[in-house]
């Protein structure tokens, strides 16, 4: 029997010392996980690229002869080490998010398509309506997948990371909901005109990495923000937000920003679209939020109605643009994330409150 016990006790020294040389080699492999805001100049092109490698983009930006979004997007792909996009997320039917998906779909491979479903027709954009028809007919074959709230895009988790979960929150005009307390800041909440276009049916959805959450609402508007959040808040706390609708003042309701709380906003926006001076000043009156990046200054806008000079991605007019991005990468463990402006190479680090 003693010699019994002596065996086992030398097991569980040598175990010991492998359990955890493995723990420590599980902890070096472990990757973050990335988020690159690609400049498509008042458009939207989100690429998220998971620990596992799994690679996500929302939205694809304008349709243009010379493919400008197209390649963007494909060279933050390259930047992110990535050869395929394996989930394409068309928020809305709007030109500026799905335009450039014909030329994408020439350059890179794309594996699953995700909308709010099929439009019959787009009173606000009949102009391009047709070539949408055709050309989102061509490129996804057919084969998407409608999203609804509390739908989830299932992402692999990375072995040694931590829980990675993406919830739609938003589409086809209507908000998921929660049972709960009422949110005390829904009683002073205003509604507007209700808005008949596709930005109110965009899919807007909650990614959770660890303690890190990030909001993308595509560019739903007011009256589905409060949705979202009254009576019960069904979206926040949030770290890091993609301000909606490129900073337009149609969207953003100070409720929205109240309640998700964010700590770090990353606005779309473009030199002379989006970036409204309210949704700054919205933004700034929200004590958790640190800091505001933009990937354009508003050239309409005064300096001090936009984000300091350091955290805008491009300076000038569209003639001037560098097409620079705003990326981040949170940390293996989901406890911080790095925000870096392509522009000036200037990179902060946040470590996640919520």
């Amino acid at each position: 029997m003693k010699r019994i016990g002596v065996v086992v006790c030398l097991l569980c020294l040598v175990g010991t010392p492998l359990a955890a040389r493995q723990q420590k080699t599980a902890k070096a492999q472990a990757k973050p996980l990335q988020i690159f805001f690609v400049d498509v100049e008042g458009g939207a092109a989100t690429l998220i690229v998971t620990p596992a490698g799994e690679s996500l983009l929302v939205d694809c930006g304008w349709p243009r002869d010379d493919a400008r979004d197209a390649r963007r997007i494909q060279a933050a792909a390259s930047l992110a080490g990535i050869k395929q996009i394996d989930h394409m997320l068309v928020t809305h039917y709007h030109t500026d998010h799905w335009g450039g998906l014909g030329e994408l779909a020439k350059r890179i491979p794309i594996r699953k398509f995700y909308d709010h479903g099929r439009a019959a027709e787009l009173a606000e954009d009949k102009k391009w309506f047709p070539q949408l028809n055709q050309t989102y007919s061509q490129a996804t074959k057919n084969q998407t997948h409608a999203l609804r709230p509390g739908d989830e895009i299932h992402l692999e988790r990375a072995p040694g990371s931590p829980r990675l979960f993406l919830e739609v929150l938003t589409s086809n005009g209507e908000a998921l909901k929660h049972s709960g307390p009422d949110n005390p800041l829904c009683a002073k909440a205003q509604l507007q005109k209700d808005d008949p276009t596709d930005n109110a049916r965009s899919v807007g959805f909650a990614l959770t990495f660890g303690r890190f959450r990030f909001l993308d609402l595509g560019d739903v508007t007011w009256n589905v923000e409060h949705k979202l959040v009254c009576p019960v808040n069904g979206a926040g706390p949030i770290t890091l937000y993609q301000v909606g609708h490129h900073g337009m003042n149609i969207s953003n309701s100070p409720a929205l920003l109240a309640s998700i709380k964010p700590q770090v906003a990353v606005m779309n926006n473009g030199p002379k679209k989006g970036g409204h001076p309210d949704v700054v000043k919205w933004l700034h009156e929200v004590p958790s939020v640190e800091d505001i990046y933009q990937l354009h200054r508003n050239i309409a806008a005064k300096d001090e109605e936009n984000a300091p000079a350091g955290f805008l991605a491009n300076l000038g007019g569209e003639e001037e643009c560098q097409g620079n991005w705003v990326k981040v990468v949170v940390a293996p463990d989901g406890s911080s994330y790095t925000v870096t402006n392509g522009r000036t190479g200037q990179a902060k680090t946040y470590a996640v409150k919520q």
